[in-house]
């Protein structure tokens, strides 16, 4: 009975071995594969919000309170962005457990924010998806943004090489909660559907569905 349960046992193991082997490849294609958004249905009053895709992180675009500038959100590793330590050991801590996070912000002007950002980003840009949103949600999510903001100032950083000023975040960076998830996070506030949380800077933007439609994951 022992040589029987043995054999059954290792005859388990080796049926399991190539699904353990494609488990990362899996996992792999998962994180390469757009995360599909969907914004609401006619807002109103409506406003827009831009969304930006840097290749490995992701920034937003709002508008502020006065309507003559936009205000570019971005969330990262404090050690990153806001002292610019890019070696790798400080990447490898980043990824491996939970770190001090900052909250970047960027003021640009213009009444076009695709222009604006032609003209005054120093970071590249693979993509921008231009959505429209409830104003009123805009407006709470630049606010409590802004609380962040005001709330870090005596410890602000000014970065040129960004051309972005950075304040600590509350919550901590890790790979598991990266500025991707964090736009997401965002995006939700302002009544976005998202498919799912976000790894990589991967995003589709699916076509709004009727208000009488029941609440589902974006399906473009």
């Amino acid at each position: 009975m022992q040589a029987i349960r043995t054999s059954l046992h290792l005859r388990g193991n080796s049926l399991r071995a190539p699904y353990l082997l494609l488990l990362p490849l899996l996992l792999a294609l998962t994180a390469c594969a757009p995360v599909q958004i969907q914004p609401p249905a006619d807002p109103d009053p409506p406003a827009r919000v831009l969304l930006i895709d840097h290749g490995r992180h992701t920034s937003l675009m709002l508008r502020d309170g006065d309507g003559e500038h936009w205000l570019r959100y971005s969330y990262g590793d404090w050690r990153f962005y806001a002292e610019r330590r890019t070696g790798p050991f400080s990447a490898l801590a980043a990824l491996a457990w939970p770190t001090r996070a900052a909250l970047g912000r960027q003021v640009l002007t213009g009444e076009d924010p695709e222009a604006a950002l032609r003209r005054d980003l120093r970071v590249p840009v693979r993509e921008t998806h231009a959505l429209t949103v409830n104003a009123e949600d805009a407006a709470v999510l630049r606010e409590d943004l802004e609380e962040l903001w005001r709330r870090g100032r005596e410890d602000r950083r000014e970065m040129a090489a960004w051309d972005m000023a950075f304040v600590e975040h509350p919550t901590g960076y890790s790979l598991r909660h990266n500025s991707n998830r964090m736009i997401a996070l965002w995006l939700a506030e302002l009544e976005v559907r998202v498919a799912r949380p976000p790894i990589l800077s991967r995003w589709e933007v699916c076509p709004a569905a009727p208000d009488e439609e029941p609440a589902a994951d974006p399906d473009c």
